[in-house]
């Protein structure tokens, strides 16, 4: 048995995690807070004064010095019923998300698919009279991650018509499909932020994107790594940072439970590529030394 195959490094199945908040560090639970907090203060004013100034029009694109509209609109809801559903999908399908990818991680998928969303509105609107306010275009985004990670979690449409996550993925982007190319008669909706991030959601899922790793890119041991999966010099002249001959196997198993308890805590995703090349090589030395003879 090897490192990777520890009771505590194995992920909770998706139907614990996907009833669990931890409100402490969580991501899903600010944005929640957050969105209800500004619903409610536009709502005691009664004048929409705050909506007006956090939702993004048509125009929005054609002023930059408007452009943060692009990511305050998402966080503005036009009733009730518009807020309790973007927030009831949010609260079920985010911490799914967020265990999985870390809360960093989610935070800035979350902010940057809301951004892209308000952008593919705003440019296919650009010759319109309109504005849009909502955090769907994200939670879209969100939900794609979802379906990505468990296609056959069952779930319930309506409440009451049961089904694998693919299969409600597909009706929904069915129906905004339909809604872009003008075949809903619900005019108050924007398809096309929904639309927008789902593609980004799958996109990002696809391509195993990590804005955390951003950062990474810049450092030279990024970039020595490339060479070396690409030949551009022998691998017998690649600095591991990782040398054995310098820790002994008391530090070096501190040094891999460190890891596996960072990913119980954060998900697996939250790993920095080192730590990734670490536990790789403590579970293949794991289990040459416990190989059967």
């Amino acid at each position: 048995m090897g490192f990777y195959d520890r009771d505590y490094y194995r992920g909770d199945s998706s139907r614990r995690e996907y009833y669990h908040i931890q409100t402490q560090q969580s991501w899903v639970f600010a944005i929640i807070v957050v969105n209800i907090m500004i619903f409610a203060a536009n709502f005691i004013r009664g004048d929409n004064v705050i909506n007006n100034l956090l939702m993004m029009s048509s125009s929005t694109l054609y002023h930059p010095a408007e452009w943060w509209r692009l990511i305050t609109c998402a966080f503005a809801h036009a009733n009730f019923q518009h807020i309790f559903f973007n927030m009831f999908a949010l609260f079920f399908f985010g911490p799914l998300v967020e265990r999985r990818y870390g809360p960093t991680e989610f935070l800035c998928f979350y902010l940057v698919t809301a951004i892209l969303a308000s952008l593919a509105w705003g440019i296919l609107n650009l010759e319109k009279s309109a504005s849009m306010l909502g955090a769907s275009g994200a939670i879209s985004g969100v939900v794609m991650l979802v379906i990505w990670n468990y296609p056959r979690m069952l779930v319930y449409v309506f409440g009451i018509i049961e089904m694998p996550m693919w299969l409600m993925g597909a009706f929904y982007i069915g129906l905004d499909l339909f809604g872009v190319l003008g075949y809903s008669g619900e005019r108050n909706i924007a398809y096309a932020a929904h639309l927008a991030g789902t593609a980004f959601g799958a996109l990002y899922a696809w391509q195993k994107w990590r804005f955390c790793s951003i950062p990474y890119f810049f450092t030279s041991a990024y970039w020595k790594e490339r060479a070396r999966k690409r030949k551009f010099f022998h691998p017998k002249d690649y600095i591991d940072s990782y040398n054995d001959s310098d820790k002994d196997d008391t530090e070096r198993t501190e040094q891999v439970d460190a890891i596996l308890r960072k990913i119980s805590e954060k998900g697996q995703d939250s790993l920095t590529w080192n730590e990734r090349r670490i536990l790789k090589r403590a579970s293949e030395e794991y289990q040459k030394k416990h190989k059967p003879k």
